[in-house]
């Protein structure tokens, strides 16, 4: 992470010398070279002008990736359900299909699957009410070792309890696309 003022500062140094660079080319009659400079110039332009303008305090590839492409957030159906469970609360949101789109990557040896990218979860997360999740986990059943935890991501540390995420597959026939989707969440209390 480099702090805002720092990256601000670098990037005007280098928009300084792209800037020198046109004036020279300029001044040498290479006409050739000078359309490199103006792109140069004009790349660290735009990248001081998002410094210049951001919010972030910190910048990082993945604050920068989460500012400039968010993860866009659609209204979902689901029904929610609540009840106990040996005394303790529980709450399960069960959504019809399409359901929220689930980013998935393969866990080395290519048997399981791994939630990386939380950015889709948390987006399902807040639309439902519940606080976002910190990190990414693997498949359940990675851990476990059992075939019927296939297809579930669990959080243990999970602020408010126990979050259980169950994936399915979903098809959205106004656009004719099928992909891995959020098909369930349970949330049981402490």
């Amino acid at each position: 992470m480099v702090a805002t003022e720092t990256a601000k500062t670098v990037i005007l140094i280098l928009l300084g010398l792209a800037i020198l660079w046109i004036v020279i080319l300029i001044v040498k009659n290479d006409m050739q070279t000078i359309l490199r400079a103006i792109i140069v110039a004009a790349v660290f332009g735009l990248a001081f002008y998002y410094v210049d303008h951001t919010k972030l305090e910190k910048l990082s590839f993945q604050a920068i990736k989460e500012e400039l492409f968010p993860v866009r957030s659609r209204a979902y159906t689901f029904d929610r359900r609540e009840g106990t469970i040996a005394g303790r609360p529980i709450t399960t949101f069960v959504f019809q299909d399409p359901g929220p789109p689930l980013s998935l990557v393969m866990m080395s040896g290519g048997k399981y699957m791994a939630v990386k990218d939380i950015r889709s979860v948390n987006v399902v997360l807040e639309y439902i009410g519940l606080p976002p999740v910190s990190e990414g986990v693997a498949e359940l059943a990675s851990i476990t070792g059992r075939t019927m935890d296939a297809d579930k991501f669990r959080w243990d540390d999970y602020e408010p309890g126990v979050l259980l995420l169950e994936r399915g597959i979903c098809r959205d026939m106004g656009s004719a696309e099928t992909f891995t989707c959020i098909a369930r969440i349970t949330v049981t209390g402490r």
